[in-house]
């Protein structure tokens, strides 16, 4: 009952928090149990809530211990169905404890039951995938051999990309991977139990890495988003989330291939991009904002639409910002001295922001109905509240489109030689980035 309540509500808060969710691979879902979900983990306690709600199973979650220390927060992440795990890093002294927890996960796909691990074992803001752990292989195997092989149990992948986990109205992309079938370990496990934990340990971390962009080392990253931005601003809008992660994934690769096969052709081009987007700081733009410059001759009718949008759209929003900014600010007040951990801090937010939402218009809506005492009218108030709030972001978002394209035409205008020569290295960058492209794609269709 709680489970099923709580489930609606973070789908609804989800739905708030994100701009878009992106839902891949849904025809891999096993239609019913027993199956073990298993994941990546950039943030935090966001990660299981975007994949629980698009199961229809209940799940059961293994959770650090040290969550479960105080009493009462550990009978309420119980009835959550929450179950400790005991890690080498947090005390050693407590992994004999994990006999009872593996048991109890192998009762429980005894029974058709669904577990959701991350066996990378941490949560870091980070596109890339850590060592997996062993865990999830053992209790597997471990549950399939206390039934004889007879449970049919799975393994389901899953693949979490986030455009950027910490903000509001970002974008998540869920990608379910094919199940990973248990019964095709039989044989293996009962030649030699270690080396097929270890097989399937490997076998689940290439499933996930396969479902995400996974950036192997971390000095790359800032690298990927360069690329990433001259690329994907010139993608046509058709172009579906997915298609976008696999660009990404094809960007990395590329890197890879560059770095081992040709490191002095990597490093001008790492080289030559740092320099153009540190030019591109030290004038105040984003590349974002720059890349506009192929369409300067739209730029002032575009502004001139998005003022009058402003100054007709003024009174909605000066009601949606009464209303709405201290409920808007709260969540991000306590986040920021809660964690300072990107990863946490994301759903902290979500958290903080869906309680606090519900409290204030709970406490407005009730406010207004005193005042007015008519009920039709206290319905109405409430729905403006919702449909304001939305609105005050999307104004918020156009004033600051508008301000970035003021401050792009001021340097037009201002700094017309440097704009001008930033304007030749970006399409120089885009050329050569091309020509590098067509050459990876030329070798790595060879080497196949």
């Amino acid at each position: 009952m709680i489970y099923s309540f709580l489930k609606k509500v973070c789908t609804l808060a989800l739905r708030v928090y994100f701009r878009k969710m992106h839902v891949y691979g849904r025809e891999h879902i096993p239609v019913e149990g027993p199956y073990l979900v298993v994941a990546n983990h950039p943030s935090s306690f966001l990660d299981p809530l975007c994949i629980a709600t698009q199961l229809k199973p209940k799940l059961n979650f293994l959770a650090k211990a040290v969550m479960f220390k105080n009493k009462l927060v550990a009978s309420i992440l119980r009835g959550l169905n929450m179950l400790p795990i005991y890690r080498a890093q947090d005390d050693p002294g407590l992994l004999n404890k994990n006999k009872e927890v593996f048991q109890g996960c192998y009762d429980k796909l005894a029974k058709n039951g669904v577990i959701m691990i991350f066996p990378e074992g941490t949560s870091e803001a980070e596109r890339r995938l850590r060592k997996i752990k062993t865990g999830a292989a053992r209790i597997a195997l471990g549950a399939e051999q206390e039934n004889n092989f007879s449970l049919n149990l799975k393994i389901l992948p899953v693949g979490l990309n986030y455009t950027k986990s910490c903000r509001f109205r970002s974008e998540v992309i869920v990608n379910f991977g094919e199940p990973i079938a248990i019964k095709d370990y039989l044989e293996m496990y009962q030649a030699n139990g270690m080396n097929t934990v270890k097989q399937l340990t490997d076998d689940i971390e290439n499933s996930i890495r396969n479902l995400m962009i996974a950036i192997d080392e971390k000095e790359q990253d800032e690298l990927v988003e360069q690329i990433e931005h001259i690329f994907k601003t010139s993608l046509p809008q058709e172009v579906d989330a997915m298609e976008q992660v696999k660009l990404s994934q094809g960007i990395v690769d590329a890197i890879r291939f560059y770095q081992k096969n040709d490191p002095r052709l990597y490093d001008d081009m790492a080289g030559n991009l740092d320099q153009f987007f540190r030019k591109l700081e030290s004038v105040g733009l984003s590349y974002r904002s720059f890349e506009k410059i192929d369409k300067r001759k739209r730029l002032i009718p575009e502004m001139l639409r998005s003022a009058f949008a402003l100054i007709i759209g003024f009174p909605l929003w000066l009601f949606g910002i009464i209303t709405n900014y201290i409920p808007y600010k709260l969540p991000r007040f306590f986040a920021l001295r809660i964690t300072k951990s990107e990863a946490f801090y994301g759903a902290l937010l979500m958290s903080l922001g869906t309680f606090i939402f519900i409290l204030f218009y709970s406490m407005e809506i009730y406010l207004f109905w005193r005042f007015t005492q008519l009920g039709i009218l206290t319905l109405c108030f409430g729905a403006i509240l919702i449909l304001t709030g939305f609105f005050t972001i999307l104004y918020a978002r156009n004033a600051r489109r508008l301000y970035f394209d003021m401050r792009l035409l001021f340097k037009l205008i201002r700094k017309k030689e440097l704009m001008k020569e930033l304007a030749r290295e970006r399409i120089t960058l885009i050329n050569h980035l091309n020509l590098l492209k067509d050459q990876y794609l030329i070798n790595n269709s060879v080497s196949d």
